[in-house]
């Protein structure tokens, strides 16, 4: 029976710690690129005429890091777009492809 807790313990704390790894990399990415100098909370906002879906999230945090030149990879962008989505849009993601 311990070992079966210890067990879950360390399956959730692996779980956890992964997501909050997936998140603080695009949050450090975000700071880093001090996104917030041009932006304020406000810009965050759904916006039904630019920011109206995952997709165009995607298409503006890309047309920002091509802006700033902030040398993102592709990964990377996604991860600045799944922090903005969680902590401010709350959009559907789209389900990720299979490598």
């Amino acid at each position: 029976m311990q070992t079966l807790k210890t067990y879950l313990l360390v399956l959730l704390f692996l779980l956890t710690s992964n997501l909050y790894a997936e998140e603080g990399e695009g949050k450090e990415l975000f700071t880093d690129a001090k996104c917030m100098e041009c932006h304020n909370n406000s810009d965050f906002k759904v916006n039904t005429k630019k920011v109206n879906s995952y997709k165009r999230l995607q298409k503006s945090v890309n047309a920002c890091a091509i802006n700033t030149d902030a040398a993102w990879f592709d990964d990377e962008t996604e991860e600045v777009v799944h922090y903005l989505n969680k902590k401010y849009y709350k959009f559907k993601a789209p389900a990720k492809e299979e490598e």
